[in-house]
């Protein structure tokens, strides 16, 4: 039986060209969408490393605040022998960042990649905080007025270098001298 003998039955026509091209085409737009969502993925991702690190550092920050027995009313403005004596000098960076203590021997020498980060007691927010009385006429926190209470309103801000990205934490800390 020789080659040009060979009959296909009908209706077993085989692949054509167009019927390839496609689904090459339906293949690229796929792989297309899944590359164009890979930086968005990415910087999702390094957002959420930078809130983690950023709230443990944070975290920190306001420990070491807290282990100093501090009245932050006083000691976190700028220029306080606390702030001039017990923490890190400012780093030149616009805004008054400072860096965090990461050397050997120092408070975050086994923090992964801190010198990524600086922060920033913002003294615009530093409020003392007292209890006046609310709409119904009950007691009520209010910042920066009412009857005096030994609590100051307390904003930091992280800062991850060389970026936009910024986040503030703020606590509510006791004047504890």
């Amino acid at each position: 039986m020789s080659a040009s003998n060979i009959r296909r039955p009908v209706g077993s026509r085989g692949v054509t060209l167009i019927e390839i091209m496609v689904a090459m085409f339906v293949f690229l737009i796929g792989v297309v969408g899944v590359l164009a969502a890979l930086p968005t993925g990415i910087d999702s991702a390094a957002l959420v490393i930078f809130q983690d690190a950023a709230i443990h550092l944070s975290a920190s920050k306001f420990a070491e605040f807290r282990r100093d027995r501090i009245d932050p009313a006083a000691d976190l403005q700028d220029g306080s022998a606390y702030m001039a004596s017990s923490q890190e000098p400012k780093n030149g960076s616009a805004g008054g960042y400072r860096d965090f203590a990461h050397a050997s021997g120092q408070a975050y020498e086994y923090f992964s990649d801190v010198e990524r980060y600086e922060w920033r007691v913002v003294e615009s927010e530093l409020t003392n905080v007292g209890v006046g009385t609310d709409a119904l006429g009950k007691p009520a926190p209010v910042e920066g007025g009412g009857d005096a209470l030994p609590v100051t309103r307390v904003a930091l801000d992280l800062h991850l270098k060389g970026t936009k990205r910024n986040f503030r934490f703020v606590q509510y800390m006791l004047n504890l001298k």
